[in-house]
C-alpha cells in the first residue's frame, strides 16, 4: 500500500527531534478530526494541521540550503508565525461581519496553539 502522507519521508533519511515532535502533534490532531463530530471542531484541527504542514514547508526549505543552524531557522519561523497572528488581530479588529471576527480568531488561535507548541519543543521563548 502506497505512503498517501506527504510529509512521511519514503527514503527513510533521518529526521531531526523538531521535525519528529510537529509530525506527531500533526498525527495527534488528525486523529481528532471525525466526521460526526461539529465541523467548527474538526475546522479548528484542520487549520493546525495545515499550519504545521506550513512550518515544516518552512523548516524544510531552510534546512536545505544548510547555511544556517537549527536555532536561527527556527527563530524565523517563530517570527513569521507571530507575525501572521499579528495579521489575523489586526482584521479581526477591523471586521464587521460577525463570520469574519470568528474567521480571523480561529486563525489567531491556532497560530497561538502552534506557537506554544513550537516554543514548549524547542524551551525558547521569544
Amino acid at each position: 500500500m502506497p505512503n498517501l502522507d506527504p510529509w512521511i519521508n519514503q527514503q527513510n533519511e533521518a529526521i531531526n527531534k523538531f521535525e519528529n515532535d510537529l509530525l506527531s502533534i500533526r498525527d495527534e490532531r488528525q486523529k481528532m478530526i471525525r466526521t460526526n463530530c461539529h465541523p467548527t471542531y474538526n475546522e479548528r484541527h484542520q487549520k493546525i494541521i495545515e499550519m504545521i504542514d506550513w512550518t515544516l514547508e518552512k523548516y524544510k526549505e531552510a534546512n536545505m540550503e544548510k547555511t544556517q543552524n537549527e536555532k536561527i531557522i527556527i527563530d524565523y519561523i517563530i517570527k513569521e508565525l507571530a507575525k501572521k497572528r499579528d495579521i489575523a488581530i489586526n482584521k479581526m479588529k477591523k471586521a464587521m461581519l460577525k463570520y469574519d471576527v470568528s474567521m480571523y480568531r480561529l486563525q489567531e488561535a491556532t497560530i497561538d496553539y502552534v506557537l506554544f507548541r513550537i516554543r514548549e519543543l524547542t524551551g525558547r521563548l521569544i
